[in-house]
């Protein structure tokens, strides 16, 4: 008796406002029943064959469309629900309700329907690890409203409790050193003895060198990386106690330009992109004069300086604990190195893709809308980019794609690109 109670329990560990989390419904002020395409998993598609709902075997039969899609096993058929007008899902009622709940039960959503905005791992058939997406009005609220770090807890559910649901990247083994190196990045990024714009630096930083270590001392290496940044640590926060003022360079502002330009040109080209998202991009083009073709002018170099600098006195002052909570939650839901899946490095360099797009969409507005100051128009800013950046993998690969064309090194480039971004005074200290 007491194996098989062993059995149907399941270790999870999550973040400490998943207890909290309740969908708000129909007083959600944006459905996740429109703007994306809504994947029908296999599982939901056999069940939906063999219902004997004549009405409902019709209704689904009208409003499923399949589609061939490349994936890392090669070409896939996809099924998605078709679209209404304004990308609406067809089973979305005037009311915000869903047609196949009402007329049949919750248990014929699909996967992806049924689970978000959670996301769902099982690890090595081992534990399971659960959290949130910001792209959830109702989440982004509960996450970056709170001043507190995000805690992590672990306890056990009954394995029924994610039956139906979607688990992410099922049955794929973590590597070693994976759960160390995000323990140490979230370390990194709660450091609040820091200037959050040095906690990311070193966070990108040891990222690119832990990421990458492979070989039979592996594990003793990563050791003695992590030892060394924790001296580097160290060592920042005396020098931040100094209040040593940032150095200027004029060659890095341009090449955080030319990289905010590359991210913001490649988003606009997509024609179904939200309208309003559309013109925060154009107004921030606008206002820092960045041009497709153009080179970046001294102007717009000087402007984005004093921005930037806007930014650093009055904003994240009283905002850095909000955009901290953001990047650890992204980092615990997200990075993760596995035995067979994407090269190391990609999640790390999508989630500083958005991270970089929200930056630069708050720096440019804060010397001209007194309402960016406001933690709701934050919030906001911040969901919004999770939902029409952090959803779109095209776009997300469009852009990986875009930076390494004329390289041979995938990882050099990207790295490249982060390290650009995100800029910074880097501490020299010689590694042992």
């Amino acid at each position: 008796m007491r194996n098989k109670e062993e059995k149907t329990m399941l270790e999870v560990i999550e973040p400490d406002y998943m207890a909290e989390f309740s969908c708000i419904g129909l007083l959600c002020p944006d459905t996740c029943c429109r703007g994306w395409d809504i994947v029908i998993d296999e599982a939901t598609c056999e069940r939906y064959e063999k219902s004997h709902n004549a009405e409902f075997k019709a209704m689904i039969s009208r409003a499923i469309v399949h589609r061939k899609e490349e994936t890392d096993e090669g070409e896939k058929d996809i099924a998605c629900i078709r679209m209404g007008k304004g990308k609406r899902c067809l089973f979305l009622c005037n009311d915000g309700l869903c047609m196949i709940q009402r007329k049949t039960e919750e248990t014929n959503l699909s996967e992806t329907c049924r689970t978000y905005p959670r996301v769902i791992y099982i690890w090595n058939e081992e534990y399971a690890e659960r959290s949130l997406c910001v792209s959830c009005p109702a989440v982004a609220r509960l996450i970056l409203e709170r001043k507190e770090p995000l805690r992590f807890v672990t306890k056990k559910i009954a394995a029924s409790e994610l039956d139906g649901l979607r688990i992410t990247d099922k049955n794929q083994r973590l590597e070693t050193d994976c759960l160390p190196l995000r323990r140490f990045l979230i370390q990194v990024l709660q450091d609040r003895k820091l200037s959050l714009e040095r906690r990311i630096e070193l966070a990108n930083e040891f990222f690119w060198k832990a990421g990458g270590l492979s070989g039979h001392h592996a594990e003793k290496k990563f050791n003695h990386l992590v030892d060394f940044y924790q001296q580097k640590l160290k060592i920042a926060e005396t020098i931040r106690s100094q209040d040593v003022s940032a150095v200027i360079n004029n060659t890095l502002i341009v090449h955080q330009l030319d990289g905010i330009r590359q991210l913001f040109f490649q988003r606009l080209q997509n024609p179904e992109l939200r309208p309003s998202f559309r013109q925060q991009l154009k107004t921030v083009l606008s206002h820092w004069q960045l041009n497709e073709e153009s080179q970046i002018s001294q102007n717009s170099v000087q402007q984005y300086i004093e921005d930037k600098e806007f930014y650093r006195l009055f904003f994240l002052p009283q905002y850095s604990g909000l955009l901290e909570n953001y990047l650890v939650n992204e980092v615990f839901k997200n990075i993760f190195i596995t035995e067979e899946g994407a090269p190391f490095y990609v999640e790390w360099f999508r989630l500083l893709i958005q991270f970089v797009i929200v930056r630069a969409l708050l720096i440019s507005a804060l010397p001209e809308d007194p309402e960016a100051l406001v933690q709701e128009h934050i919030i906001e800013c911040i969901r919004q980019t999770s939902r029409v950046i952090g959803h779109d993998g095209l776009y997300l690969q469009q852009v990986m794609s875009q930076l390494f064309a004329n390289q041979l090194e995938e990882a050099a480039a990207l790295q490249d690109f982060c390290n650009r971004l995100l800029g910074g005074n880097n501490l020299e200290i010689k590694e042992i």
